[in-house]
């Protein structure tokens, strides 16, 4: 096959791609490209038609070229990432030349040139960034440089931590959670993540696929930080964003260019270098090390052409880049318990030996599981001990980019990352034993390969493929334990001990939510073709996402045993409260299907005005299950299995998803330096898939996983017999299966009439010019969210008695469904509203500095801040669930004031003082700096006192709660707080109490050596919260405890990962790189 017929036959094979892409797909087909545009004037300011401008890569070679108008105006989209040499001629005139023109990932940079004479031949040899004051586009958006990234100080080496310095952005409502925020008001379900354009969501979460954290908080995988080229963050863009409301992250993968480059890299953490946290004694053994490397250059390769084949260098054609990052993360957590003491035991026996009660057998050797104590103390803790968590990844990336010609080109990514974590998991009333600990394997791939065709010099098209797959397992550490080895046969089938509580002691097994696991999947077609016509630059495509879980949480299915006190214990009576064992299959294999289609006009109405004209499509799939595992609760019906008695789906499909989007940018004078823009648009938002398959305990108890177990798929609740073991096991679905009746069973359900939730985003800005390279921004961003998801009970009693039997009877569903206590249902009956103004200076790159400063005041308002339970006391869980009016407050990730301020500064004024040598050259500082205002939290009642059993009173308001001294002993007015009377609700108003502030200040030295040409060592000194300023977790708000009020913890900790999380004592971090 000769060369011609090659490329015609890949070709082929592309645009057939492309026609399949365009007409049977559809979601969030975002560019991942940037543009060069610009005017062609003479010296005298008039307009020079027809002129030819070309652009060539000065990584790759590759080249592209275009006429311009009759108006003068030229543009080149689609433009890979990189610099550029930009030449124009025309006419009469003498030819143009700028080099080092640097384009940037979905913005937009002007090259305005004024042709001279003949004989005049021009050359510009500066480096020329992208444009700042963005006369030609209304979206909203910041590029986060490789500067930025390769310079600052990041905390874990998490890139998401950057996205947190655009304006509207903030961490997530659990302050010092590693990387998950909020972006202008929306929730944090609703960003969308992609690497070069492919899609690396996880379905279940709608959380990035790599850095997702696992089991202490951490990211689970690390995509390697030098491997990074830069990142935008864009949010009410134009018609071709869509699938969420938040903001779309999108990673551009570093390329191979002609030239060979790369980095070797390790940074080290340790504790001796830190400062003690504010609430120990000592400080807690830490070992941190992050290492690796990055390379990229030309790929040979053997030509087959005419005659013998050769080998080619590859420059100009083929390029190749790989990249490395592992890290090795120990962490030794303290802990004090109480456990069964000689005293204890003894007291315990007498006890038995005067009610009439034997000592159980099986209790015995249970016994024995309980460490012996360690500390002399009669009452409180009597066990000291230190629990490891470990940490450990690898992560790899290989990326290819092949230039058929100028005109089509192709680059494939595979990336891969593996983590191991062990944590001492006390949620679900785990044991912090050491032995007893959960591990989390976690094993990310995400694959996609772009394909780029100039059709002609006015029309291109781009194809995607991607397929990404997160595969995450909670396992108890004591997975390889028989329980029958000590005579304990619980009928699960499982390994690993059941999870046993004795009030007043340390508990034994791992948490009751293990174990658990899923594989998420998604397979992702997107095609957009770009057209310019004259003034107009017409962009449309579409894309197909196919998601897919198959996922299970056999959450009590190992047992969970009560007991109410240590002679209980002994005697093997179990406490009825509290004690289940569930059986059945809880594995569900579910999918959604989604399509998405969009149409794009930007329109350069005149010199100065563009409009950008947009309309969006996008069909969201109904959740659908491989075996038919799915049903659902009706208010007329009960519960119905989904395909049969008429419920062909769990709701009901939703078409009229339109989403029409309008913007414009003036520039005001003409010059390029005033600017004023405005957009406006609907957006809707794609359910994860946890909204449905996670949500605190669904039909038949905690953890049946699924829209709702089936009848007769062999769900089962144990009625536990004293003595243990238990007896019988007893249907939860009672006669329909065969089974004893049983009452009081919580289901989940969903409203089949539900509708998409939407949000309508608008903005109005003024950008304007203060220096050469500063432009300062003041924006006004608003949003309004409709038919948002909540759960509420819509079973809930009617306050009053707490007696279990008295409370039934006040159900609305009791005469009808006497079997059904909690029904707790998903609806889209929440909505929202941000208003916010946001300010932003940004200097690029002068005399050695670039900074960067945001400033953003907003309110954020709901009456529901997330749609997934959350279990208990549930942040978004309704205290009266039929007086939704009453949950109308600010939102739980509110942040009234926020300010960063980040900067990187070459320190090359030592060279011009001292002179240039080795020591005086290469210096840099670089810093973040980070001032917010507290997050709202919401006091509680940890008793029933209104006696719905919903375990979410909260107290009376008697004062102003926010008055109070500000100390972690007492950060709030608690006397603002009383307990209701019985059988009432309290009148405390949801996230009533604001949090404690943020301020931290994060700091690196760097001094950059050259060795040989082109070969340099960079030494890394950083700091985290450089000057060591206290930063508080939220405080205890349960109006019951004696510590209500007071913070116990910093953020950090609470992240569950102490000094990778925002918000802990000064941490230094040493690091060296070799640049190459």
């Amino acid at each position: 096959m000769n060369k011609n017929l090659r490329q015609n036959a890949i070709r082929f094979a592309f645009l057939t791609f492309c026609f399949y892409g365009l007409f049977a797909a559809g979601v969030s087909a975002q560019s991942i490209n940037g543009k060069i545009l610009g005017t062609v004037t003479d010296q005298n300011g008039a307009v020079v038609p027809n002129a030819t401008v070309n652009v060539t890569s000065e990584g790759t070679g590759a080249k592209r070229t275009v006429n311009a108008d009759e108006s003068g105006f030229y543009v080149i989209p689609e433009l890979p990432v990189g610099f550029y040499t930009v030449e124009i001629a025309g006419g009469s005139f003498a030819p143009f030349t700028r080099k080092n023109v640097k384009v940037d990932v979905g913005s937009e940079t002007r090259v305005d040139t004024a042709l001279t004479a003949q004989g005049v031949t021009t050359t510009v040899d500066v480096t020329t960034d992208s444009t700042l004051i963005k006369t030609d586009s209304s979206t909203l958006s910041e590029v986060i440089s490789s500067r930025q990234v390769e310079s600052l100080p990041i905390n874990g080496r998490d890139f998401r931590r950057l996205v947190t310095l655009t304006p509207g952005a903030a961490p997530r409502s659990q302050r010092g959670s590693l990387g998950s925020f909020t972006v202008n008001g929306q929730r944090e379900k609703n960003n969308i993540f992609l690497i070069d354009g492919v899609d690396n969501n996880d379905s279940f979460r709608n959380q990035p696929s790599f850095n997702q954290g696992g089991v202490t908080g951490a990211p689970a995988t690390l995509f390697p930080v030098d491997a990074l080229g830069e990142f935008s963050l864009q949010t009410q863009g134009a018609a071709e964003y869509g699938r969420n409301s938040g903001a779309v992250v999108n990673i551009v993968v570093k390329s191979g260019t002609n030239d060979y480059h790369g980095t070797a890299y390790t940074f080290i953490r340790n504790d001796d270098f830190d400062a003690r946290n504010f609430f120990e004694q000592t400080r807690n053994e830490f070992r941190n090390g992050n290492f690796g490397g990055v390379l990229g250059g030309p790929l040979p390769f053997l030509n087959f052409g005419e005659g013998v084949p050769v080998w080619s260098s590859g420059k100009n054609r083929t390029f190749f880049f790989i990249g490395y990052e592992g890290q090795r993360e120990f962490v030794n957590s303290p802990f004090q318990v109480r456990v069964p003491g000689a005293a204890d035991i003894a007291a315990a026996r007498a006890a038995n030996i005067t009610a009439g009660r034997a000592e159980n057998a099986l209790s015995t050797r249970l016994l024995t599981l309980f460490p012996t104590a360690n500390l002399n103390a009669q009452t409180g803790n009597n066990y000291a001990f230190a629990a490891p968590n470990l940490n450990n990844s690898n992560n790899f990336l290989i990326k290819i980019d092949h230039r058929f010609s100028d005109n089509f080109s192709m680059s494939g990514r595979y990336i891969y990352g593996k983590g191991k974590q062990n944590f001492p998991l006390t949620s679900g009333n785990g044991s912090p034993l050491p032995e007893y600990q959960t591990v989390v394997p976690t094993k990310i791939q995400l694959f996609g390969v772009n394909f780029s065709n100039v059709l002609s010099p006015t029309l291109f098209n781009e194809a995607r493929i991607g397929y990404n797959r997160f595969e995450q397992t909670f396992t108890p550490l004591d997975a390889n334990f028989n329980p029958a080895s000590l005579g304990l046969v619980t009928g699960s089938g499982l390994n690993s001990l059941p999870t046993i509580t004795v009030t007043g002691l340390v508990s034994l097994g791992a948490p009751t939510n293990v174990p658990r696991g899923r594989v998420s999947s998604a397979f992702q077609l997107v095609d957009n073709v770009t057209l310019t016509r004259g003034s107009h630059t017409f962009k449309f495509g579409g894309e197909y996402r196919r998601a897919i879980v198959d996922s299970f949480a056999d959450q009590n299915a190992r047992g969970r045993i009560n007991f109410n006190n240590l002679a209980d214990f002994l005697a093997g009576v179990v406490s009825t409260s509290g004690t289940v064992l569930l059986r059945g299959d809880t594995r569900r294999e579910t999918f959604t299907n989604n399509f998405g289609f969009f149409a794009q006009d930007d329109w350069k109405v005149t010199k100065r005005l563009t409009l950008n004209l947009g309309l969006r499509y996008e069909y969201l799939g109904v959740l659908q299950e491989k075996q038919n595992r799915l049903s659902n609760f009706l208010p007329d019906r009960g519960l119905v299995r989904v395909g049969e008695a008429g419920l062909k789906n769990a709701w009901n499909p939703d078409y009229n998803n339109f989403a029409p989007r309008f913007g414009f940018a003036y520039d005001v004078f003409g010059k390029g330096k005033t600017v004023v823009r405005g957009a406006a648009g609907v957006y809707y938002d794609t359910p994860s898939q946890d909204y449905f398959l996670l949500q605190g305990f669904q039909n038949g108890g905690p953890g049946s996983l699924g829209l709702n177990p089936l009848p007769g798929l062999g769900v089962f609740n144990v009625t536990p017999t004293a003595p243990i073991p238990f007896g019988p096991n007893v249907s939860i679905f009672g006669a329909a299966t065969g089974g004893l009746p049983t009452t009081n069973i919580a289901l989940f359900g969903t409203d089949v009439k539900q509708r998409t939730p939407y949000i309508f985003n608008y903005n109005a800005n003024v950008q304007q010019q203060l220096f050469k390279d500063t432009v300062l921004q003041v924006s006004y961003v608003g949003s309004q969210g409709r038919k948002l998801y909540r759960v509420r009970d819509i079973n809930q009693a009617t306050p009053g008695s707490a007696v279990p039997t008295e409370r039934q009877s006040r159900r609305p569903f009791n005469g009808r469904f006497p079997q059904y206590s909690f029904i707790n249902y998903l609806e889209g009956s929440a909505s929202s509203s941000y208003n916010a103004f946001q300010a932003n200076v940004r200097q690029r790159l002068t005399s050695g500095l670039n900074l960067n400063v945001a400033y953003t005041l907003s309110k954020s308002i709901d009456d529901a801040s997330n749609g997934i339970y959350g279990g208990t006391r549930g942040v978004s869980f309704p205290q009266d669930s039929y007086n939704l009016k009453a949950e109308r407050a600010v939102s739980s990730f509110d942040v009234r004031h926020r300010f960063t301020f980040n900067f990187v500064y070459d320190l090359n004024f030592l060279s011009d003082k001292f002179g240039e040598n080795r020591l005086t050259k290469g210096w840099q500082l670089s810093g973040i700096y980070t001032a917010a205002s507290g997050i709202p939290i919401t006091p509680f009642l940890s008793t029933d006192v209104s006696g719905t059993g919903e375990l979410n009173d909260r107290p009376n308001l008697t004062g102003d709660p926010n008055s109070g001294p500000r100390t972690a002993g007492q950060w709030f007015n608690t006397a603002a707080f009383s307990i209701p009377t019985a059988g009432t609700f309290g009148n405390a108003p949801r996230n009533s109490i604001i949090g404690p502030p943020v301020n931290i200040f994060d700091f690196s030295l760097n001094k950059t050596t050259r060795i040989v040409e082109n070969v340099s060592l960079q030494f890394r000194a950083e700091a985290f919260n450089l000057f060591n300023r206290p930063n508080f977790s939220l405080p205890n708000v349960d109006r019951n405890s004696s510590a209500f009020g007071a913070i116990g913890e910093t953020p950090d900790v609470t992240a569950g990962n102490p000094r990778l999380g925002e918000g802990g004592p000064r941490v230094l971090q040493f690091g060296l790189k070799l640049i190459f």
